[in-house]
């Protein structure tokens, strides 16, 4: 899905003429430096997330985003029931099933296949279900019910170079294909990834680390199912550790696998051949459809604070951790979902804005007390033990191959939901 180049989409489909003017939700021109209302930076799905709550609730804003389109390559595909409540509440989640799945099973296995442990997450009746769907058809579906929104806007091409706070809120200078624009807003959302020009910008520091090797995800159709393979596949492999997961799509599985490091992005691809033949089942010669391939580097890092005056944090931006489990788009639609309902509360019930310390500091403690230490776990369990011993020696595989616990109870992630509004007056 992209936009040309300057392109502007509002709840009224209307878009901007030659010179880029912005439209507003009557069709009306707003002057360069206008009140924006609210700009929420990065067109991701936690940015989308957080413009469609605030839409919903009547308050106008605009999304800018700097590339052309919204981000296409592999990244998130999997999200725990807890965030798919969030996207419930939201009203998107009907059209979320329509174009994903659903992930129930997930195993650890050795390189030959053996199974080390397994957990069952369907979900019982009434209850939320792992949804499996790209990032980039979450951000999609969500783009598409808030176009829909009167005072809805969204601006790509839009590159925030320059934030200011003031006593009335924020003043952001924006590098467009038509020139440098001037925007005020009251508040504006930074959820423009784990590079954050936000972030960066207002100077706040992003503490953690950078994992020592590369990682590599691939989408790739091939028939893991002819194989016993499950929902979702954890290989334990101190040289070949990955992640082998059903995406949505019928045939097509996401390959996220560990990389030497030193090694530059054309030499990472160049030993991606290598990396199948090692991994996948079958018989040779391997006959797959690779359909994208995209390297690159891991975090555990957090943000020292998700507030600075009128300017928030969200999702990656805010914090990051390897993909493995599922916990990282997982925490920022939490987050959207959070900063949603504390800016709604401020803006239009007039609850005071200590709420938006608040949120900084719940989903701040959330990451550094469950999410980064549950995310480093599932990093170290399949690249950094021995197969054959793991599953007595790991305590969750050896909980998980308990016969007296009841796997179909450890399902979900539900204590990295925090309630912002609750006991608050």
């Amino acid at each position: 899905m992209g936009e040309p180049e300057g392109t502007v989409v509002n709840g009224n489909g209307l878009a901007t003429g030659a010179n880029g003017t912005l439209l507003n939700g009557d069709g009306g021109e707003k002057p360069p430096g206008q009140q924006r209302d609210n700009v929420i930076v990065g067109a991701g799905p936690v940015g989308l997330l957080v413009a469609l709550r605030l839409a919903k609730a009547g308050i106008p804003t605009t999304v800018l985003e700097m590339l052309p389109y919204v981000e296409q390559s592999p990244r998130a595909a999997v999200y725990h029931a807890v965030s798919v409540r969030e996207l419930d509440r939201a009203g998107v989640l009907e059209d979320c099933r329509k174009r994903g799945g659903t992930g129930s099973d997930v195993c650890w296995r050795k390189l030959n296949g053996e199974i080390i442990a397994e957990i069952d997450r369907r979900p019982d009746p009434g209850e939320y279900e792992v949804l499996v769907l790209g990032q980039h058809e979450l951000a999609e579906v969500i783009f598409t019910h808030y176009k829909r929104c009167e005072g809805s806007q969204v601006l790509f091409n839009h590159k925030v170079t320059e934030i200011q706070n003031s006593d009335t809120g924020v003043d952001v200078t924006v590098e467009t294909p038509e020139g440098v624009k001037q925007l005020h807003s009251r508040y504006l959302v930074g959820a423009d990834g784990g590079r954050s020009s936000v972030r960066r910008l207002l100077d706040i520091p992003f503490e953690g680390f950078t994992w020592d090797f590369n990682l590599v995800a691939c989408n790739v159709v091939y028939p893991f199912e002819k194989y016993g393979f499950q929902g979702g596949n954890f290989i334990v492999d101190k040289d070949h550790w990955c992640l082998i997961a059903k995406l949505s799509e019928p045939g097509l599985w996401r390959c996220s696998y560990g990389e030497l490091p030193g090694l530059t992005h054309q030499e990472l691809l160049d030993r991606q051949p290598m990396k199948f033949e090692a991994i996948f089942p079958g018989e040779r010669p391997l006959k797959y459809d690779l359909k994208n391939a995209s390297p690159y580097k891991i975090n555990q890092r957090c943000a020292t604070t998700f507030r600075k005056g009128s300017v928030l944090l969200a999702g990656d931006a805010a914090h990051l951790c390897n993909p493995f489990g599922g916990m990282g788009l997982t925490g920022g639609i939490l987050d959207a979902g959070a900063l949603g309902d504390v800016l709604v509360a401020v803006i239009n019930q007039g609850k005071s804005d200590k709420l938006l310390d608040r949120y900084s500091e719940l989903r701040r403690k959330v990451f550094l007390e469950l999410v980064d230490p549950r995310s480093q776990a599932n990093v170290r369990r399949i690249s950094q033990t021995d197969p054959d011993t793991v599953g007595q020696t790991d305590p969750f595989l050896k909980m998980l191959n308990d016969p007296a616990i009841d796997k179909t109870k450890m399902r979900g992630l539900e204590d990295l939901y925090v309630d912002v509004m609750a006991g608050y007056e």
